[in-house]
Formats: C-alpha cells, sequence, structure tokens
C-alpha cells in the first residue's frame, strides 16, 4: 500500500489523504467570499473577504497536515492532533460498506472519496469517514477492507462481472421521466399549466408566470435531469452474498453491500410507468451514506419490463421473493375509505369557493371563447378532483393486499402509485397498530412496521385489516424469538 505520496505505506503505518482534500473542503467558502468580492467592488471590506479566503485555506491546509489514517488489523483509526483533538475508531465488525464516490474534483485530481459507512440508525445518513485518495491508492484500500468485510465472495473491480440484466441509456431516461412520483408530476405540471394562463391572460410576462415556470422546473424537470445523471451506466450485479452496484455520470460511484444488510425490498410502479408495463425494485439498507439523496435507498433495478423485474429480484435478492397468498381488506375498511374521501371532498369544495370567484372576476370579461371557458374551469377542475378522489377510494380498497407466510410478510398498497413491500420478520424493529374512532366503528385497524433503513428509520403502512391479523406480525417475531428461530445477526448493528 503507498500513501499520497507514493511512497510505501506498511500495514497499520499512518497515511494522510490527497492534499487535493484541502481545494475540496475549501471550495464552497471560496466561492461565497469571491461572490461577495465582486459584489462589493473596491474597499476595505473586500480585503478583509481576501483575508478571510487566506484563512480558510490555510486553516483547511493545517486540517490536512494534522489528520492521519491508519488501517489496521481490526479497525480504521482516523485521527486529527490539532487545537481540538479527535480519535476516530471504527471496527471492521460493525462496517455496512465501503464504497468509492467520484465526483468532478476527484477526476480532475484523479483522485477518489472512500466513504466508510457503519450500519447504525444514529449514522446512517453520513458516512463516519469520508477519506480522499489516490484512485489507484483508494480501490487498493477497498479491495482489502471488502476482503476483511465479505471474506472470499469479494470482487476486484478490474475483475470483470457480467450484469444480471443489462440497462441501457433509454433505460436510464425512462427511469429518470416516468420514476418521479405521480403526485409530483401532477403538481409540476399544474405549476406549468398555471405558467401559461398567466401568459394568456396578462398583457406580457408576468412575475407569477415565471415563478410557476419555474416551479415547474424545480418540481418536475430537475428531479429528472438529476435521476438521469445519477444512474447513467447503471450496473448490478451479485456475487455471493454481496450486491454491486455502480453508476453515475457527473459523480460516479461504486457501492457493494451484504445481502443480510437488507431489511426491506420494495417493488415500485408509478401511474406512467404501470401504463408502460414497468416497474423498479429499491431496497432499505443501512450503511450506504455517500452524501446524496439518490443513494439513500439503493436501487437493485431501473424501471424495467415486469418480466424482468420479476426475474431480476429472483436472481440478486432470492431471499425476498415472496410467494405466500395475500388477502384484500375487508368490508368495514370500505366504510373507512368513504368517510375519509367524503371529508376530503368537502374540504377541497370549500377551499375552492374564494379561488373560483377571483378566477370567475378575472376572466369573464374576456372577450370570445375565453370569457365563455375559463370563469367555470376552476369550479369544473375541482369537481373533477373530486371524482378523482372517490375513484382513487374505491381503487385504493381493492388494490390494498396484506400477506404472511412463514418467514415474509407483504403489504401492497398505492391507489395511484402502487408499492409492494416484502420484509423478514427477523428485520422487524416495532409493530404499532392503530384505531381511531371511525375505524374502531367499522371494526378495522392500520398496521405500521419500524425497520432500520438509510435515513435511520423508515415505517411501512399497511391498509385496514382486523386488529388480530396485524397483531399476528408481532406475535410471529416474538414466537421466533422465544423459539430460537429468530435470527440476531440480520438486526446486528
Amino acid at each position: 500500500m503507498t500513501d499520497d505520496t507514493g511512497a510505501p505505506a506498511r500495514h497499520g503505518e499512518p497515511i494522510r489523504c490527497h492534499p487535493s482534500i484541502v481545494v475540496e473542503r475549501s471550495l464552497s467558502g471560496i466561492v461565497v467570499l469571491g461572490i461577495l468580492v465582486m459584489q462589493l467592488g473596491r474597499g476595505a471590506l473586500p480585503a478583509l473577504l481576501a483575508a478571510l479566503f487566506v484563512g480558510l485555506v490555510l486553516f483547511n491546509y493545517r486540517q490536512w497536515s494534522r489528520t492521519t489514517v491508519r488501517f489496521n488489523a481490526t479497525d480504521v483509526v482516523v485521527e486529527r492532533n490539532t487545537l481540538f483533538k479527535t480519535k476516530k475508531t471504527l471496527p471492521y465488525a460493525k462496517m455496512a460498506s465501503v464504497n468509492i464516490n467520484r465526483g468532478v474534483l476527484n477526476r480532475v485530481f484523479r483522485t477518489a472519496r472512500l466513504q466508510i459507512n457503519i450500519n447504525s440508525g444514529s449514522g446512517a445518513t453520513v458516512p463516519e469517514a469520508v477519506l480522499t485518495f489516490r484512485e489507484d491508492l483508494a480501490e487498493e484500500i477497498r479491495a482489502g477492507m471488502a476482503e476483511r468485510l465479505y471474506g472470499s465472495e469479494n470482487v476486484l473491480e478490474d475483475e470483470p462481472a457480467e450484469p444480471t440484466v443489462v440497462f441501457s441509456p433509454a433505460d436510464v431516461i425512462v427511469h429518470g421521466l416516468f420514476s418521479v412520483s405521480t403526485y409530483q408530476t401532477v403538481s409540476g405540471f399544474a405549476f406549468l399549466v398555471y405558467s401559461v394562463f398567466q401568459l394568456y391572460t396578462s398583457a406580457g410576462v408576468g412575475g407569477g408566470a415565471l415563478v410557476s415556470l419555474l416551479m415547474f422546473v424545480v418540481v418536475q424537470v430537475a428531479p429528472s435531469v438529476s435521476l438521469i445523471s445519477h444512474y447513467y451506466n447503471y450496473r448490478v450485479y451479485r456475487r455471493g452474498d454481496t450486491i454491486y452496484l455502480e453508476h453515475g455520470l457527473i459523480r460516479t460511484y461504486k457501492t457493494s453491500f451484504a445481502v443480510s444488510r437488507i431489511n426491506a425490498v420494495r417493488v415500485k410502479r408509478t401511474l406512467a410507468a404501470r401504463l408502460l408495463g414497468r416497474s423498479c425494485i429499491e431496497a432499505e439498507v443501512v450503511g450506504l451514506a455517500s452524501g446524496s439523496a439518490e443513494s439513500l435507498r439503493p436501487v437493485l433495478c431501473l424501471l424495467k419490463d415486469d418480466a424482468t423485474q420479476q426475474r431480476l429480484l429472483a436472481e440478486i435478492v432470492p431471499e425476498f421473493v415472496y410467494e405466500g397468498v395475500r388477502e384484500k381488506q375487508p368490508e368495514g375498511a370500505k366504510g373507512v375509505l368513504r368517510v375519509r374521501a367524503a371529508v376530503a371532498s368537502f374540504a377541497l369544495a370549500l377551499a375552492m369557493i374564494y379561488p373560483s370567484i377571483a378566477v370567475y372576476r378575472t376572466t369573464a370579461p374576456l372577450p370570445g371563447i375565453a370569457g365563455t371557458v375559463l370563469p367555470f374551469a376552476l369550479p369544473l377542475a375541482t369537481a373533477a378532483a373530486i371524482l378523482v378522489i372517490w375513484y382513487a377510494t374505491s381503487v385504493s380498497y381493492r388494490i390494498t393486499e396484506f400477506g404472511t407466510d412463514s418467514d415474509l410478510f407483504t403489504f401492497v398498497n398505492g391507489a395511484v402509485d402502487r408499492e409492494t413491500v416484502v420484509m423478514n420478520y427477523d428485520r422487524v424493529q416495532m409493530v404499532r397498530i392503530t384505531e381511531g374512532p371511525v375505524a374502531r366503528f367499522f371494526g378495522v385497524a392500520r398496521g405500521k412496521v419500524y425497520l432500520l433503513s438509510a435515513i435511520g428509520g423508515a415505517s411501512v403502512g399497511s391498509g385496514y385489516f382486523e386488529e388480530g391479523r396485524l397483531a399476528a406480525i408481532g406475535e410471529t417475531v416474538m414466537a421466533r424469538i422465544a423459539s430460537g428461530e429468530y435470527d440476531y445477526r440480520k438486526n446486528s448493528i
């Protein structure tokens, strides 16, 4: 092993990160100070900001020069010997993953960020250590650490590995466009329609139209572009009990984790994806934090046709293939859903009274067909929305399911965007069953199962079922613990 200068580094010998980390840590501050200097022009204050810039660089340089890393036989030790000394010890036995992340600056300096994650709820969203080394050194260190984590199942990065399913650039684009939630898409296009309406009714390009157009970009366009960039060159494969993910256009990611770290598997279908006959697979895995929101819940399969998705599910995570029987909601659930729909419809109609009057007064004086149609557009849209609420209620009653077998249980939810979540009893942290006054009147209840996830903790809710059926989940967990069937290693931290 070598350090950042190219000199040999023996096992357990302290080494430093690559000096480019000084630029990485100073960049955001440099940009802010540079903008302030350009805005303020000449004078004493820009000189003070320039001094702050120099101080920031010197501070980060000292942090780098006084920080060392040791890769020992049983742990990794990161130690900083500055005014406030710190020492962080990361045992291999507690590590969930060791990942490679490369951004623009890393490509410029030919470096890579080594991210070490511990499988714990408190540190799930942020890596416990982010270390920058030369790319080849980072790959060498990661390979050595992965060997300790996964044993003989480690796959070296230069070893050819055929992915189970090949994802083309077209698949990535389809995933970016149609994996965004339907509610988000509808909101985005509502802003677009409103901006067009503002342009049509105003003499020129008004501030309201620009704000609505900007909201459309923020809500709909930007997330899709971000997903396409994030999952470009997507690859997934499994070797032994380890799953490997690689993807990224501007910032590249290399991630691996043991199957035992998966706490739940979600098969997701947005409305657009269902119309295309496609679905994607996500997993709840603790210890994959990389500083990106998209990476908090790893995707095991981009939007693919349902047959391919099922085949990939069986090959990548056969431990979470549910083959038991699922039951529909009882008749009592229909009553609860209808009460909820009635309340939502009444609230929507009440909220739209004033906007409808305002639109009528604005558009009624318009000549021609615009003055005839536009005044009644909002009331008609409100009526259509109420019909959608009742239709979604009917669909939700028919779609929501719940099933159990000896090792797995599953919830199916979603009137618009469908989600099938498969969980193992041994991954369950807590089960909570709730009955509101309406649900109690109809003799049903809702369950919520809590699991560890990449955001620290996640809950999966059920539809309305008989309380005894939902209580069986917690009872099964306790019975497995009492009988010795419960595998504590699946929830070890």
